[in-house]
């Protein structure tokens, strides 16, 4: 069972057929430190509800695999909002294979290989240029299987 997960912020999707069922979720977090009743300083994730630019946040899709039947070749891409900047080298999450767009989405290359045409003239994208990020997962997602990917973003 193949499946193609595309999410947008802070949205719900299942993605059904009549043999399979995935769900997938979004969530844009920040990183708040906060100190304990030991006085020891800890870093928490607190839903992002209030972000000021230049703040980092964090943005997880978790998906669940509903069905008894294991799902391969499973696909998520989350989009990038615009005004959000990418932060270099954060994709985290299941074994994958993570590539970019600067187009809207409708090509995908490796990090590395990312290029945009200004002014007649191409060039290396930059991490203001991404607008997407996909993972291809290498490994079937088990019978009431989970896992979740995600990258960090600045606000601008």
């Amino acid at each position: 069972m193949r499946f193609f997960i595309v999410l947008a912020a802070s949205t719900l999707l299942a993605a059904t057929t009549a043999e399979a069922s995935m769900v997938a979720t979004q969530t844009v977090e920040k990183e708040v430190v906060v100190i304990d009743k030991d006085g020891k300083e800890k870093v928490l994730r607190k839903k992002a509800e209030r972000v000021k630019p230049g703040e980092s946040v964090i943005y997880t899709l978790k998906y669940k695999n509903e069905e008894q039947k294991a799902a391969e070749g499973l696909i998520l891409v989350m989009p990038i909002p615009r005004d959000v900047t990418y932060v270099e080298g954060s994709v985290a999450g299941a074994l994958s294979n993570v590539t970019f767009s600067a187009d809207g989405g409708q090509t995908y290359v490796a990090r590395g290989r990312l290029t945009v045409t200004q002014d007649g003239e191409e060039r290396a994208a930059t991490n203001g240029d991404i607008t997407h990020v996909k993972w291809s997962l290498s490994g079937a997602v088990p019978p009431k299987g989970a896992g979740e990917v995600s990258f960090r973003g600045v606000l601008k």
